[in-house]
């Protein structure tokens, strides 16, 4: 009993309280659903992504419900977009402890064969440029301040059961998960602990259309054992789990969030 006494409380295995949390692609979707989990763990967030409108929605959401967060521009093939970013969340908090990697996106549904060089970059700079070299710049704060930190990449299940005519997304995606691994036994030195999330089919402002075709919201309920697609804060509680106490022990993971639909 007297052990039971001193582990700690669910509430303690969540709590984010002090730290601050950049997240990309944060202004709708599914990086929303990870910033207000985030703040509502307590964590300070600096809301990136590329409409500036859009993330200060959000920011002030949070900021209504108590919280502290700033907005910020930000196109992660931009690398000095990303500069700025790491310097938005040193000037307003002085601190990055926990970095979400979710922006991206998918490129139009093509043939391999007519994918062009453009559209292969253009894939390959918002799903992995961003990361790579946005990962970089927080991981140099988190190493001087000494206090480790966690990296989340949010990848998809197309990194293991790739979509039709999405080549190049699904191998960058696929680039997503090595890299977590990758960075995980690297950083693991330094106390920086990197996971990935791969959501599934979700409800988001950019799939919205998508399933509300009739034949394909048939199509995702069939294949989706639990009934259909998944939400926003599905996302975002397996995040704040990979990003809180509760996880502590956890590098180079993987947690799939897409209601059975990798084994359909």
């Amino acid at each position: 009993m007297a052990q039971l006494e001193k582990y700690p409380s669910i509430a303690e295995l969540f709590d984010l309280g002090g730290q601050t949390a950049i997240v990309t692609g944060a202004g709708q979707g599914m990086g929303r659903g990870v910033a207000l989990a985030l703040a509502n763990a307590g964590a300070k967030l600096v809301i990136a992504g590329r409409t500036l409108s859009k993330c200060e929605a959000v920011a002030a959401e949070i900021i209504e419900r108590g919280g502290e967060a700033v907005a910020v521009a930000c196109d992660v093939t931009s690398l000095e977009d990303l500069d700025t970013t790491v310097a938005k969340a040193m000037e307003s908090f002085g601190r990055i402890d926990i970095l979400v990697n979710n922006a991206g996106g998918i490129h139009p549904f093509t043939p391999f064969i007519d994918v062009t060089p453009e559209t292969w970059t253009g894939t390959i700079d918002r799903n992995m440029k961003g990361t790579y070299f946005l990962t970089q710049n927080c991981v140099r704060e988190m190493i001087a301040a000494g206090r480790g930190g966690r990296i989340v990449n949010i990848a998809s299940t197309a990194a293991f059961k790739p979509d039709a005519l999405l080549a190049a997304y699904n191998s960058a995606k696929a680039a997503t998960v090595v890299l977590t691994r990758s960075l995980a036994v690297e950083l693991a030195p330094y106390g920086i602990l990197v996971n990935t999330v791969a959501p599934g089919p979700i409800h988001t402002d950019n799939t919205a259309k998508i399933y509300a075709n009739p034949k394909i919201a048939a199509m995702v309920k069939e294949r989706v054992p639990v009934g259909g697609p998944g939400e926003p804060e599905d996302v975002g509680n397996a995040v704040l789990f990979c990003a809180s106490p509760a996880a502590r022990h956890m590098t180079g993971g993987l947690i799939v969030i897409d209601g059975g639909y990798m084994w359909t």
